[in-house]
């Protein structure tokens, strides 16, 4: 008898990134800006130096300290990552025991759920309100009463761009003292409600952050967990030895050395999102049996359309070279240069 894959992945589909050459790409919620040439210098320089022959930092000190440095966070609570997606393979398969409960919210991001069902945790929506907004309230009751082990949301949420207020979170967290809230925050850095600052205060409270996103290094995988000293020390204990590579290591150390340059790029994503915002919004105004959308404090718009509209839209821009991203009534369009902005706005309205 021939060998058969197990039930859990034998009808798994593999995640399908759109692949192809496009002018305007608006569809992953990178960073339109490049690293600055001298900083770029500085990472190849650091690269230079390395002694690939030898292991990875396991701890990646450098890293550590140098995110704590920009945030205020002492580095001994810091876990890094090969990528987010490490971390919470890690939170799923380790700190989850089989069979236990992980609530995820809906809309948010998809792997969430793909992650605990793998883990062969029982997963259990919990589905946000017509606005997208979240009922601490009924969020807080579903995780008592299913006796939950694990919430996981993002915050600002991917793919709705909304935020939900810091003391709703810290709110949320004390209300479930027998779960671990993971409030993934990676796109945080352009909105004010951090609680980064209130890792030590809590036992079942875990921030994850990202380079991917306002830092411009998607490319580098580097991911973070920030979490009290138990729960950093369980992590550190769980990963694999040297699973971040030497390279990254080095570009990150060398990113988080210039906290001037990170901020104004911060500044550069926010006012292109607030003028792609303004731009769609002035189209829902002109057009507002053809597309909707609500405030945003993430880096793209989350822009609803009648049923079947937002499909032949994002194929009428794809046959114009601009990429973004189709989720059923909703396209997520990533904010990008003001000649990028100003196409896909052009393309979007020629569309309608």
């Amino acid at each position: 008898m021939a060998y058969q894959l197990n039930e859990k992945v034998r009808d798994m589909e593999p995640y399908e990134p759109i692949s192809g050459t496009y002018r305007i790409r608006l569809d992953a919620n990178e960073s339109f800006l490049e690293i600055p040439d001298y900083i770029e210098a500085d990472m190849l320089h650091r690269i230079s130096e390395l002694h690939l022959n030898r292991y990875p930092d396991p701890l990646a000190t450098g890293v550590c300290k140098g995110f704590g440095k920009y945030f205020n966070i002492n580095p001994d609570l810091i876990t890094v990552g090969n990528g987010s997606d490490e971390l919470l393979t890690l939170l799923t398969q380790t700190i989850m025991m089989k069979g236990e409960k992980l609530v995820y919210t809906t809309p948010d991001f998809s792997m969430y759920k793909c992650y605990g069902y793998l883990a062969e945790n029982e997963c259990i929506e919990f589905k946000k309100n017509a606005d997208f907004t979240i009922d601490v309230d009924a969020l807080i009751d579903l995780v008592n009463r299913e006796g939950a082990r694990m919430l996981i949301f993002s915050n600002p949420c991917n793919p709705t761009g909304v935020g939900l207020p810091r003391e709703e979170v810290l709110r949320l967290v004390e209300g479930v003292p027998d779960c671990l809230v993971v409030v993934d925050e990676a796109y945080m850095e352009f909105w004010n409600q951090s609680v980064l600052s209130e890792v030590e205060k809590y036992d079942n409270m875990m921030v994850l952050k990202t380079c991917s996103k306002s830092f411009r290094m998607a490319g580098i995988r580097c991911g973070l967990a920030i979490a009290n000293r138990t729960l950093t020390n369980a992590m550190r204990a769980v990963k694999s030895p040297y699973n971040v590579n030497s390279i990254t290591q080095a570009a990150a150390e060398v990113l988080f050395s210039y906290p001037d340059d990170l901020d104004t790029a911060t500044a550069k994503v926010i006012k292109s999102r607030d003028d792609l915002y303004a731009a769609v919004k002035s189209l829902a105004d002109k057009y507002p049996a053809k597309l909707s959308l609500l405030p945003t404090v993430a880096n793209f718009v989350y822009v609803k359309m009648p049923t079947g509209e937002a499909k032949r839209v994002f194929e009428a821009m794809k046959q114009d070279g601009i990429i973004v991203r189709n989720m059923g009534d909703y396209l997520r369009i990533t904010c990008g240069t003001d000649y990028e902005n100003s196409e896909v706005v052009r393309a979007l309205e020629a569309s309608l």
